[in-house]
């Protein structure tokens, strides 16, 4: 559908991509992953057609239809939220709009009329392209889409004006699933959305039957949509037949089996050059020492690459000041704007060491709980008790974007620096991956990412005992989760948390608290606990209502253990729902196939080349074609893993 050939892209004298190919096929569910700054989003950008590449092709198969969602896609719309939804089928809506106005000329039209058999013509034409473009059908799906995507029904007729960024992109997004694409290319698209917005998006991709790239941080979503992994390392694509999980480990194992054989050359080479320094320069050993040369020069040339680790966070939170067991207390409170309440009877304890996950619709409040726990917005009514030990930190969702832009980042970290650590900025900040001239960068030329860094940073210079955090991880690379993530679980203490990354709730959260329907609803167990309940409420909920016994004078008898009924569109549904499932099986067998075959073929050719003598004379190209074979050989053995997975599934 997309093939992308021997691509080459630079910037100035970086290279970014470098003799590149890849493939994007009917039914592939690839994650795109890399460090930031790899240019993974150039490489997106290429095979949507929006730049042009140095130097290689790319081929877009006829009839393909390609949706892009960037990751800031929440553009400024004049009309209504159903109206930016609908404008992915405008021209489809425009035949309706011409046909509505062919029937009003043709209502006022006398039978004598000239052009009456034209607009007749045209008019059942209109109706011919409408049926075949099931018009009926749009609004009710776009409306469908939107509802699973957090819109309520009222929502949808509001000017979408009046709703915030993330909003915006989800009716954008909306937009992108009503074309009905081909090839669905998705960068980040759970930045703004909610858990049961991300449980429906998943769903929604399961189901969908054409080519998925998706580059996302999200390691669940991740998981749950895609079953092939693209690493963009050094300008070459690393292909792993497997899941995201899957893929950590196998990254790993093949980086090790790399090390190891480069350990051995060395051990080799150090042998031959301790024989060349010894005897070579004696007459009668002359012949041998040079043969051992012969042997290193051909040895170095096997020494792979190793992709070097991308560079990673280290945080290293200020030890808490002392405090007592509470460190804050919310009795009976209430808090609303105007006569509305965003939550009441409220309350909530927060203790020494305490790790707490707020979760939450978008909407329901968390963010404001979160001000409220920090002072900055006053309860309506009850009360917060802070103790005077309670020392707190409070990280804003948008503290990145209150960053003055003519500030440099180090003059963005000395304003809130005490005068204790104003000499230990530099390192602080390298601890960021600010190092050298970096410090003087201005804020406003920095990446979303790096911005990010940047508020973290700062709010780690005070020590504080309580840290409100809200969506800390947004922006930041899958690397810069994971140490934040170790860092929070580690932090000696107490944490509370308004996010959606499931990852980090799983591996941080000892509590959740749930705002729902006006009330703060507090969970004692983790956050995988507080999903099993979740998910039993809302079966609970779905589930029909038993019918209403007559009394009787005697005992009913003890009913027998029997499955419940299911009802015939549920078996529908998951009949269809295993049938997508095995056909998405059998098609990733078949590319998985084509793929051994292919690289198998490729193993073949680079063995015969390799076994050239004359291959050697250019030590680069021997030594690039011995990455290659290495890098292929181990592409099949994961092909060959994901083939028996498939079978034995």
């Amino acid at each position: 559908m997309i093939q992308l050939h021997d691509l080459s892209y630079s910037v100035g004298p970086r290279t970014l991509l470098s003799d590149l190919d890849w493939t994007i096929g009917p039914g592939d569910r690839c994650a795109l992953v890399g460090p930031n700054g790899t240019g993974k989003t150039t490489l997106l950008r290429i095979a949507l057609g929006e730049i042009s590449p140095a130097s290689g092709t790319r081929v877009v198969a006829r009839g393909a239809r390609v949706g892009y969602l960037p990751q800031e896609a929440a553009e400024s719309f004049e009309g209504t939220v159903l109206g930016r939804a609908l404008e992915a089928r405008r021209e489809v809506l425009g035949m309706r709009s011409e046909l509505d106005e062919l029937h009003a000329r043709l209502a006022n039209a006398r039978p004598d009329d000239d052009g009456l058999a034209e607009l007749l013509e045209r008019a059942g034409e209109l109706q011919h392209r409408l049926e075949i473009h099931a018009e009926h059908a749009i609004e009710p799906e776009a409306r469908r889409i939107l509802g699973g995507l957090g819109f309520a029904a009222s929502d949808q007729d509001r000017p979408l004006a009046e709703f915030s960024g993330g909003w915006r992109m989800r009716a954008a997004l909306a937009a992108l699933l009503l074309t009905d694409p081909t090839i669905l290319i998705l960068d980040e698209p759970t930045n703004h959305l909610d858990l049961p917005a991300m449980e429906w998006l998943e769903d929604y991709l399961k189901e969908f039957a054409g080519g998925l790239v998706v580059v996302s941080h999200d390691r669940v979503f991740l998981d749950r949509v895609t079953t092939e992994v693209r690493d963009l390392q050094g300008g070459r694509l690393e292909y792993y037949a497997m899941n995201f999980t899957a893929y950590l480990e196998e990254r790993e194992k093949r980086r090790e089996q790399l090390e190891a054989h480069n350990q051995q050359l060395d051990r080799k080479i150090a042998q031959l050059s301790r024989f060349v320094e010894r005897f070579g320069a004696k007459n009668t050993k002359a012949a041998q020492a040079q043969s051992k040369r012969k042997q290193i020069a051909r040895l170095e040339v096997e020494r792979q690459v190793i992709p070097r680790r991308a560079r990673s966070i280290r945080f290293q939170f200020p030890p808490p000041p002392h405090a007592g067991k509470t460190l804050l207390r919310l009795s009976r409170a209430a808090f609303g704007y105007d006569s509305r309440d965003v939550f009441r009877d409220a309350e909530l304890e927060i203790a020494r060491g305490d790790k707490v996950a707020i979760v939450g619709a978008n909407g329901a409040g968390k963010t404001t709980l979160l001000r409220v726990l920090a002072g900055q917005l006053p309860v309506r009514s009850g009360t917060l008790e802070v103790p005077p030990l309670t020392h707190m930190a409070y990280f804003a969702q948008h503290a990145a974007e209150t960053l003055e832009g003519s500030d440099t980042v180090l003059q963005a970290v000395e304003s809130e620096a005490s005068p204790e650590s104003r000499p230990r900025l530099r390192s602080h900040l390298g601890h960021f991956l600010f190092s050298g001239d970096d410090v003087f960068k201005l804020c406003r030329v920095l990446s979303g990412g790096e911005r990010q860094r940047v508020a973290i940073a700062r709010i780690l210079l005070v020590p504080a005992n309580l840290l409100l955090l809200d969506e800390p991880t947004h922006h930041l690379d899958l690397a810069g989760k994971e140490v934040l993530e170790d860092a929070l679980t580690q932090y000696p203490g107490a944490v509370v948390v308004v996010t959606h990354d499931r990852s980090l709730m799983a591996s941080l959260a000892t509590r959740v608290i749930e705002i729902r329907d006006g009330r703060v609803i507090p969970y004692p167990g983790g956050y995988e606990d507080y999903e099993s309940a979740r998910l039993a409420r809302e079966r609970s909920s779905n589930a029909p209502q038993a019918s209403p016994t007559p009394k009787s004078s005697e005992p009913a008898p003890r009913p027998a253990r029997t499955p419940p009924p299911v009802s015939e569109p549920a078996l529908r549904d998951a009949r269809r729902r295993e049938r997508a499932a095995a056909s998405r099986r059998d098609k990733e067998k078949q590319r998985v196939e084509r793929g051994i075959e292919e690289r198998e073929a490729i193993v073949r050719s680079l063995e015969s080349r390799l076994a050239d003598p004359d291959v050697y004379r250019d030590a680069e190209r021997a030594r690039e074609l011995l990455a290659e074979y290495e890098r292929t050989r181990s592409e099949v053995e994961s092909l060959w893993r994901r083939l028996e997975e498939l079978e034995t599934s």
